[in-house]
């Protein structure tokens, strides 16, 4: 089966900051909150409108409605309660609203009802590093848990602290404690060499960097910036260029890099990444956003960040993240607005105009959308990103012709193809099949592969349009084959060489292959139905009868419900072929 879609990814919304969840220790009473029980322990019988504002905040929270929930928290602590859990459940959802300033109000009232709530810690470890109180910081930093995420953002905190109070080497060994956990060797890569070049130590900076290039950290653009910075204070500006250019040729899109090569030609100082121990825990906390963000933990990396900008306001890289984590949370005002505050003359400028075009287009306002796409594309006649988010919004609204014609636009602003503009014939081809434009389609698609050979999702779209046209079908076979070589729980793939099987008369091995592909896919209406046709020619009849009613179930489109339909009724019509 052929697939073409954006996935937008949605969690349940929980900031999860260590201990967190243990702000309030059972009382004996389904951990319902002391105020609603009397003397004796027992629940009251008359529960008073806190209680009911105590509830309605947890489910707001539960919907994701941060600032709801935190207005009824509000209300419940307003009416006199100093209860653990009701002010646990304030400082949660000041958190998830990213409310810092509320939150580090509410912090010393959680801690003095539950001295081991890591979040209320967490947060005045913050603001006592706003505020350059580093010593402050280190003792409440001391006090959270070492477990969640924790174990990632402590000791990156602290090696800050210890640097201002102690200096480089006290620093590095609190970076060790990553050491215990796997995936985090570029995060410590990178940071000790933020640290070396901090502390003033040029040669061990010059060292740390070195490490840090020729490590997994080296692909990161933030580590190759600022060793472009340090390397401009160090006087060896004529190295800078190669570094910048090797990055360029690797990831032609980076804003920043790119930037800083226009600064670096123009003969302007490059400005360090972090310049002291508070902007280097800014850096440290978007960094450990980052990592978390990739885990889906789209609520804590939110909070990150805004911690982050609590210490340094001005990141607008930051905003682009915490924009980015709107957008999977599916708060399109949220991240319309965010991008909106990116400055225009930022590196990240353009991208944050191009997004929030994208976010007025999900919020409903497809016309300023493409206004403001058509402005950036004409401001900047080689900017091909405005063009290609341009046709993404006609292919989100099933306008394909228009979508092919604004794919086309994007080409024909490429100098030189390379490989990585594999992408923009293969969305132009499904916008061409998908307007029956075959030819069209056929040879974009063919183009795809050509510069991305092998391309599971292209080899599957082609290949089973063939099948589909009954064109190529030998072909079209060994693509498929490759493609689930490659991606075997692709359960769209595997339809596709199971429906390949079937139109060539294979129906036990159609069998085998559609049954997999349930079982990969198995809420997806067209493998279902494919599936039940498989069954029918085997003779498989009321196995057949079931999966087509299943389909019917899973919410086909409005084209296939008759023909499904008609099939449940009487079977399949024409002869089954010959098996070969």
């Amino acid at each position: 089966m052929k697939k073409y879609k954006t996935v937008v990814s949605g969690v349940i919304l929980t900031v999860l900051l260590g201990a967190c969840a243990a702000n309030g220790a059972s009382n004996g009473q389904g951990n319902l909150p002391d105020i609603f029980q009397d003397a004796g322990g027992k629940v009251d019988v008359l529960p008073s409108s806190t209680f009911g504002e105590y509830l309605a905040g947890r489910e707001a929270l539960r919907e994701q409605e941060a600032s709801v929930a935190l207005d009824y928290f509000e209300d419940a602590l307003e009416k006199g309660s100093t209860d653990a859990v009701l002010v646990g459940m304030a400082l949660q959802a000041a958190l998830a609203k990213g409310d810092i300033d509320r939150a580090v109000a509410l912090a010393p009232q959680a801690l003095a009802g539950n001295e081991e709530n890591s979040a209320a810690s967490l947060v005045l470890a913050i603001d006592a590093l706003a505020r350059d109180d580093f010593t402050v910081a280190g003792d409440y930093l001391a006090q959270t848990g070492d477990n969640g995420f924790n174990v990632l953002l402590k000791p990156l905190l602290m090696s800050w602290v210890r640097l201002a109070l102690e200096g480089a080497d006290a620093a590095f060994d609190e970076l060790d404690a990553l050491d215990r956990y796997n995936g985090f060797e570029a995060l410590k890569e990178y940071q000790s060499a933020l640290l070396a070049d901090v502390s003033g130590n040029t040669v061990l900076a010059d060292q740390k960097y070195s490490e840090a290039l020729a490590g997994p950290s080296g692909r990161t653009a933030r580590l190759v910036q600022s060793y472009g910075a340090f390397l401009d204070r160090t006087g060896r500006r004529d190295m800078i260029g190669p570094l910048f250019d090797a990055y360029l040729d690797q990831s032609p899109m980076s804003p920043i890099i790119q930037a800083e090569h226009d600064k670096l030609a123009a003969g302007q100082p490059l400005d360090p990444v972090v310049t002291d121990a508070r902007s280097g825990a800014a850096e440290a906390l978007y960094s450990a956003a980052s990592i978390i963000g990739q885990e889906r933990a789209i609520g804590v990396a939110a909070t990150y960040i805004h911690f982050a900008l609590r210490l340094e306001p001005g990141l607008p890289m930051a905003r682009m993240l915490l924009a980015e984590t709107a957008e999977d949370r599916g708060n399109w005002q949220e991240a319309f607005d965010l991008y909106s505050s990116v400055h225009p003359e930022s590196p990240y400028g353009r991208n944050a105009e191009i997004r929030a075009a994208w976010a007025a287009y999900k919020l409903g306002r497809e016309e300023e959308a493409r206004a403001r796409l058509e402005a950036v594309a004409a401001a900047d006649p080689d900017n091909i990103e405005a063009l290609v988010v341009l046709a993404d919004v006609s292919r989100d609204s099933k306008a394909w012709a228009q979508a092919a014609d604004e794919y086309g636009r994007a080409i024909d602003r490429i100098d030189v193809l390379e490989p990585r503009h594999w992408s923009l014939f293969y969305a132009r081809g499904v916008a061409y099949e998908q307007s029956r434009q075959w030819p069209l389609a056929e040879k974009d698609l063919i183009r795809s592969l050509e510069l991305r050979p092998d391309h599971p999702q292209v080899l599957n779209y082609l290949a089973y349009s063939w099948v589909d046209r009954n064109e190529n079908l030998d072909r079209a076979r060994e693509m498929l084959i490759k493609a689930v070589s490659l991606r075997p729980r692709d359960g769209y793939i595997v339809d596709s060489l199971g429906w390949l099987y079937y139109r060539l008369g294979e129906y036990d091995n159609a069998v085998i292959q559609l049954e997999k592909a349930v079982s990969l896919e198995a809420a997806d209406p067209t493998i279902t139905d494919h599936l039940a046709d498989a069954y029918w020619r085997v003779g498989r009849r009321e196995e057949a009868r079931y999966q087509w009613q299943r389909a019917l179930w899973l919410e086909p489109t409005a084209d296939q419900i008759p023909v499904i339909e008609d099939k449940l009724k009487h079977g399949l019509r024409d002869a089954p072929k010959a098996e070969k």
